[in-house]
C-alpha cells in the first residue's frame, strides 16, 4: 500500500498543488515555513480524518478562502483507491472514497494506518494522561472498529452522567435509578475498553522495549505501566464506591477515562529523570513499536511520515532509526528537512535512494 499521488486545495499555505510519489522514500526540503510539514498534515488528514497539530479545521483553510480540499490516490496492490476530503466554512466536513460519501468518519479509520513522528511529540511525556490516552486509543481505533464505537459510546454516556450529577445539584434533587442507567452504560463500554488497552499492551510493550534497547544502544531498564481504576476495582462497583464524591464534585471521578500510560526509565518517572537524549530514545521506541503493532495487526505497512527529525535526533539516534528501515522494515515514508544535502549525505551512507521535492512557498519548486 503507498500513495501515489496527492493534490492540495486551498490547505493551509498551499493554493492549488499536486504531488507524484515514490512509493519507498519521499523528501521535502526548503526554508522553515515553506509549507513541508503541511504536506505531511495534509496525509494525515486523509488517514485519520483531522489534522496532527490542529484539531480546528477551519484553521486550515489557506488565509481569505471559503473552503479547503485534499485528494488523494491510494494503490493497494493493483487496486487504485481515490480519497477526496473536503471542508468548507458553514457546511462543515466530509470525505468521500471513489466518490462515495462516507455517513461516519470513523469507517474510515484505520483504512489508511499511519504514524507520525514530529518534534511536539514530546508533550507525550511532559503533559497529562489525557495525551497518553489518546495516543494508545488512536493506535487501537485504527485495528479494531467496535473498540472506536464503545469509546465514543463511553465518552458520550459520561457526558450524560455528568450533566446529570449538575442537575442535581442545580434543581436540589437526587434519582438513583436514573443515575444507575447511565452507571450500567458507562460499565459496558469501559470493560471493553479496560480490556482492550490490556491486550493492547500485551502485545506492544515487548515491542517497545526492544526498539529501546536498539535504538538507545543501552541496557537501560525501562517500562510501561498501566494505571487504572480498574486494575483494582470493576464495574459498576467502582461507581457505587465514588457516587458521594461524582455528586459532591458534580463528574464521575473514577473510571478508564482516567486511565494513564506512565513511562518508566532505571524505575523512575522518566519525565522527571530522563535525559533530553534518553526521552527522544523514548519517543521514537513507542513511535516504532506503533508501526510494529499496525503492520502485525494489519498485514499492512502504515505510511510513515518523519517530520523535522534531522533538526531534532543526534547522529547516532538517526543512524539507529534508519538503519531500522534500511533493514526492510518499512513501507512508503514521507520526510521534512531544511537542508537537501544533509538528507543526500545521511540517506546515501545507507545505500538509501529517496526521491526529493524541493517546497518553496506552498508550491514545489
Amino acid at each position: 500500500m503507498y500513495l501515489s499521488q496527492l493534490s492540495l486545495n486551498h490547505f493551509k499555505n498551499y493554493l492549488q498543488t499536486t504531488f507524484r510519489f515514490s512509493p519507498k522514500i519521499n523528501v521535502l526540503f526548503g526554508k522553515n515555513g515553506a509549507g513541508k510539514t503541511n504536506v505531511l498534515d495534509a496525509i494525515y488528514y486523509l488517514s485519520i480524518t483531522k489534522s496532527y497539530f490542529n484539531s480546528v479545521d477551519h484553521q486550515q483553510i489557506l488565509q481569505g478562502e471559503q473552503y479547503f480540499v485534499l485528494e488523494a490516490l491510494v494503490n493497494r496492490e493493483d487496486i487504485s483507491e481515490k480519497l477526496r476530503l473536503v471542508f468548507q466554512r458553514g457546511l462543515g466536513k466530509k470525505l468521500l472514497v471513489n466518490n462515495n460519501e462516507l455517513e461516519k468518519f470513523s469507517e474510515h479509520i484505520g483504512a489508511l494506518p499511519i504514524v507520525m513522528i514530529a518534534p511536539g511529540d514530546i508533550q507525550l511525556i511532559y503533559e497529562g494522561s489525557e495525551e497518553r490516552r489518546k495516543f494508545v486509543d488512536l493506535i487501537i481505533s485504527q485495528c479494531d472498529r467496535i473498540y472506536l464505537h464503545e469509546l465514543m459510546q463511553y465518552q458520550k454516556t459520561l457526558d450524560q452522567r455528568n450533566k446529570l450529577l449538575k442537575d442535581f445539584f442545580e434543581n436540589r434533587y437526587f434519582n438513583r435509578d436514573l443515575l444507575e442507567v447511565y452507571n450500567e452504560q458507562l460499565g459496558r463500554s469501559g470493560t471493553y475498553i479496560y480490556r482492550a488497552r490490556l491486550a493492547f499492551l500485551d502485545i506492544f510493550k515487548p515491542l517497545f522495549l526492544e526498539n529501546y534497547k536498539t535504538l538507545s544502544g543501552t541496557n537501560e531498564q525501562v517500562d510501561l505501566v498501566f494505571e487504572s481504576d480498574l486494575n483494582k476495582q470493576i464495574y459498576p462497583d467502582l461507581l457505587i464506591l465514588h457516587e458521594q464524591a461524582d455528586v459532591d464534585l458534580l463528574r464521575t471521578t473514577r473510571g478508564i477515562h482516567k486511565d494513564d500510560l506512565v513511562f518508566i526509565l532505571q524505575h523512575n518517572p522518566l519525565k522527571k529523570f530522563g535525559s533530553q537524549g534518553q526521552q527522544k530514545s523514548f519517543i521514537i521506541s513507542l513511535k516504532l513499536a506503533q508501526f510494529q503493532y499496525l503492520e502485525k495487526m494489519k498485514g499492512v505497512k502504515p505510511l510513515l511520515l518523519l517530520d523535522d527529525i534531522f533538526e531534532k535526533l543526534d547522529q547516532t539516534r538517526l543512524k539507529e532509526l534508519f538503519k531500522w528501515i534500511t533493514n526492510g522494515n518499512f513501507g512508503q515514508i514521507f520526510i521534512t528537512d531544511t537542508q537537501k544535502e544533509r538528507s543526500q549525505v545521511i540517506l546515501g551512507e545507507l545505500a538509501i535512494d529517496p526521491t526529493f521535492f524541493e517546497i518553496k512557498e506552498g508550491e514545489i519548486a
